[in-house]
């Protein structure tokens, strides 16, 4: 099965496409057989199935009937076009698509699909909350299409960047991320991701961010983490990565708020480095690989953030538990990135390739 891809060097999509990058010598046994592209040329029509990262559209959106009439050209060439929405949340989403693709695989899903009949301040369910909830005074948010009904059937979980390459050194993935695809593509890749075991003899609590985002709504998960953890004296500012990641491999509890989405790359990071991820409840949505698992790889807190510092004060207080907890998740991570666990992801996608439900 030949499978073109579109794509761009978005650090996002990097991360993305990854375990496609490690998996290739896989793949070609299950015959599937990958080719990246930079821009619509000869060639890329000549496939069983073109997969378009939303990424490369970025930009394009500009002139939407532009891109539904090139959506429109690749739909009449291809036996079966697939749309990859590497958006970070689960209501940002280009639901305006869906005539001229078969399938739309997205990170992560809403596990009620019916939510995304509805609009939603801001384009996020947790936005449209917190607007809801707090009053906030109307801003220039991001609005997105509903889904309709006849359209459930195309979308589903793809996977996350949670098989990304953080076994690599961050400038190291910067200069391979900015190689043409062609040369990529041609690379070696592999999982050899070092961890740090957790402990119980950790005593940090962490988080480094920036709370300065182009609205109030996106921003007001991290506003409220900085000031929870303020009032406990941790110290929130940014700092270099290397720092960051020294902090974390000597952290018991670090958290990890939801900013444009609710998936990060921190929650990979703080799992990697043997500390518990306490994030906002994930219990509304699905996706894959799935680390969060409520009190049994991560710990959340309500959305409103009322029990954020009971159940920081009971971590602390139970640091057998938060060991127990740091362990199962660093253990879930090891098998999705070991030999079984991929060989799990590539018949996965095939399975994915190859519906037409």
């Amino acid at each position: 099965m030949k499978v073109n891809i579109l794509t761009t060097d978005n650090f996002i999509s990097y991360y993305f496409f990854y375990p496609l990058l490690v998996n290739k010598r896989r793949l070609r046994e299950l015959n599937i057989i990958l080719k990246y592209y930079e821009k619509v040329r000869e060639g890329i029509y000549d496939c069983d199935a073109i997969l378009l990262d939303s990424k490369y559209f970025t930009k394009l959106w500009n002139n939407r009937e532009n891109v539904l009439s090139l959506l429109k050209r690749i739909k009449e060439k291809c036996a079966k076009v697939i749309w990859l929405d590497s958006t970070a949340s689960t209501g940002s989403t280009h639901f305006q698509v869906m005539p001229y693709v078969d399938k739309y695989w997205k990170k992560q899903v809403l596990k009620d699909m019916t939510l995304y009949e509805r609009e939603y301040y801001g384009a996020r369910i947790y936005t449209d909350y917190y607007k809801n909830k707090f009053n906030f005074k109307n801003e220039r948010v991001q609005i997105v299409e509903p889904l309709k009904k006849e359209y459930f059937g195309k979308l589903c979980v793809s996977w996350n960047i949670g098989l990304g390459p953080y076994s690599t050194n961050i400038k190291i993935s910067n200069i391979i991320r900015m190689l043409p695809w062609s040369l990529k593509e041609k690379l070696n890749y592999t999982y050899k991701s070092k961890i740090w075991p957790p402990s119980n003899n950790r005593k940090i609590i962490s988080f480094r961010g920036s709370s300065k985002y182009s609205n109030i709504i996106n921003a007001f998960q991290r506003i409220k983490t900085i000031e929870k953890l303020k009032s406990k004296k941790v110290e929130t500012e940014p700092i270099s990565y290397k720092k960051y990641l020294d902090e974390l491999r000597n952290s018991m509890i670090s958290v990890s708020p939801f900013g444009y989405g609710e998936i990060c790359y921190r929650d990979f990071e703080i799992i990697l480095a043997g500390a518990l991820l306490f994030k906002p409840s994930m219990e509304h949505l699905k996706t894959y690989p799935d680390i969060y698992v409520k009190n049994k790889t991560y710990v959340p807190f309500e959305w409103d953030f009322r029990d954020f510092n009971e159940k920081i004060d009971d971590l602390i207080d139970s640091p057998d538990m938060v060991k127990e907890i740091s362990s199962a998740a660093m253990d879930r991570y090891k098998y999705l990135l070991s030999d079984q666990g991929q060989n799990e992801f590539c018949l996965r996608f095939k399975t994915l390739l190859m519906d037409n439900g």
